[in-house]
């Protein structure tokens, strides 16, 4: 699988008034992280624009494991799951000192053919190939 990993440290305007990360704020680190992960495989949003396609959020899960407060150095990661029919990003951030699970979720997305918005039930061929292009080879028996 394709994953990447993303340090930072929580800034004060990303918690509420008891310095614990406000809840809508996690979504952010998700899409920080898609984003690299997204730039890493080479094939970001802009290529994705440029081939024809959107890829809107469709479904987004997260669950809450521990708080995450102001100043915790945290990791992000991101790890691609699947891609041909819908692309589907699993999340896992944990504290970087103790290694704490802290978060987990998921999004997936859709393609989107521009400019008439007709959904695909199928990832474009471009984008598979590329994604299968990144994926380390396995051997055969």
């Amino acid at each position: 699988m394709l994953s990447t990993k993303l340090d930072m440290e929580v800034p004060f305007f990303d918690v509420d008034a008891y310095r614990i990360v406000w809840h809508g704020n996690y979504p952010k680190y998700f899409e920080i992280a898609r984003c690299q992960l997204l730039e890493e495989i080479g094939y970001p949003y802009q290529r994705m624009e440029e081939s024809g396609y959107f890829f809107p959020v469709i479904d987004m899960h997260i669950r809450y494991v521990k708080p995450i407060v102001f100043k915790q150095r945290i990791q992000v990661k991101a790890t691609l799951k699947q891609w041909e029919n819908k692309l589907v990003i699993d999340y896992l951030i944990t504290d970087q000192v103790s290694g704490d699970r802290l978060t987990k979720g998921q999004t997936q997305q859709v393609a989107v053919l521009m400019p008439d918005n007709i959904t695909q039930f199928q990832s474009p061929r471009e984008f598979i190939e590329h994604i299968e292009s990144r994926l380390p080879a396995t051997p055969t028996s």
